[in-house]
C-alpha cells in the first residue's frame, strides 16, 4: 500500500524524455535515464542511474534499483537501432509493487506481474513472462521465450534455459541449470527446454536435460542429472536420476500455501 504522496521528484542530474507520463509522489534519482514511452505508476522509484528504455510501463509503488537496465533490445532490434539511430521493439511491463535490485537487466517484450521480486545482477532475456509473487534470485539467467507461474521461488545462480517453463509453486535451488539442445551444436535440434509442473522442488546444481517434464509436486535431489521425464509425487536423485520413493501423502510445498 502506498501511503502520501508528495508531487513526483526528478533529480537535476536525470533525464526523463516524457516527464508528463510520470505518475504522483514518483521519484527519479541522480544519473537516471528514462528514453521514450515511459509510463511509471504512482510513488514508483527509479534509483541511481537506472536506465528504462521505452516503450515500457512500471507499475505503482515499483523500486527499480541502481545500475539496473529495462527494456534493453535484443541483437536485432539493436542492429536496426545501430544502423537507422530509430529503436523500435516490444514494450517491456513491469507490475505494482515490484522490486527490482541493483544492476539487472531486463530486456524488451519482458512481462512482470505484481510484488515480483529480481535479485541483483539478474538477467531476463526477451519474450519472458513471469506470474505475480514469483521471487527470483541473485546471479540469475533466464534466456527467452519462458514462462514462469506465480508463487515461484528461483534461487541464486538458476540457468534457465529458452523454451522452458516453469508452472506456479515450483521451487528452483541454487544453482540449478535447465538446458534445451540435446546435442550441444554437433547435430541439428530442436530447441526446447524442460517443463517443471505446478508444485515441484528442485534440489540445488541439479541438471534437467532437453525436453523433460518434472511432474506435479514431484523432488528431484540436490546434483541430480535427470534425463528423463519424472511422475508426479515421486522423488528422483542421483546421476542418472532414478525413482527412490514416493513423496510422502503430508508433504506439500510451502510456496503454495500462502
Amino acid at each position: 500500500m502506498i501511503g502520501y504522496l508528495t508531487p513526483r521528484k526528478i533529480d537535476s542530474t536525470a533525464y526523463v524524455q516524457r516527464k508528463n507520463l510520470l505518475g504522483p509522489g514518483v521519484r527519479v534519482n541522480g544519473g537516471v535515464r528514462v528514453i521514450g514511452d515511459v509510463r511509471v505508476g504512482k510513488g514508483a522509484l527509479i534509483d541511481f542511474n537506472a536506465v528504462v528504455y521505452g516503450p515500457a510501463k512500471l507499475g505503482a509503488g515499483t523500486y527499480v534499483g541502481p545500475g539496473c537496465v529495462i527494456g534493453f533490445p535484443d541483437s536485432r532490434q539493436l542492429v536496426k537501432y545501430r544502423d537507422s539511430g530509430i529503436l523500435r521493439k516490444p514494450p517491456t511491463v513491469v507490475g505494482d509493487n515490484c522490486f527490482i535490485r541493483s544492476s539487472a537487466v531486463l530486456y524488451s517484450d519482458v512481462h512482470l506481474s505484481g510484488e515480483i521480486s529480481i535479485g541483483h545482477n539478474t538477467l531476463i532475456r526477451e519474450r519472458v513472462s513471469i506470474a505475480e509473487r514469483t521471487k527470483v534470485g541473485t546471479h540469475v539467467v533466464i534466456d527467452g521465450d519462458c514462462r514462469i507461474g506465480a508463487h515461484v521461488s528461483i534461487q541464486t545462480g538458476v540457468y534457465i534455459c529458452t523454451h522452458s517453463t516453469v508452472e506456479d509453486g515450483v521451487f528452483l535451488g541454487p544453482c540449478c541449470v535447465l538446458t534445451n539442445d540435446k546435442y550441444v551444436t554437433q547435430k541439428p535440434f530442436k530447441l526446447i527446454g524442460p517443463t517443471v509442473k505446478r508444485g515441484a522442488s528442485i534440489g540445488a546444481n541439479a541438471l534437467l536435460f532437453p525436453g523433460i517434464t518434472v511432474g506435479e509436486g514431484a523432488i528431484v535431489g540436490s546434483q541430480a542429472m535427470v534425463n528423463s521425464d519424472v511422475p508426479s509425487r515421486t522423488i528422483f536423485v542421483g546421476i542418472p536420476a532414478r525413482k527412490i520413493r514416493d513423496v510422502p501423502v503430508d508433504w506439500q510445498t510451502s510456496l503454495l500455501q500462502r
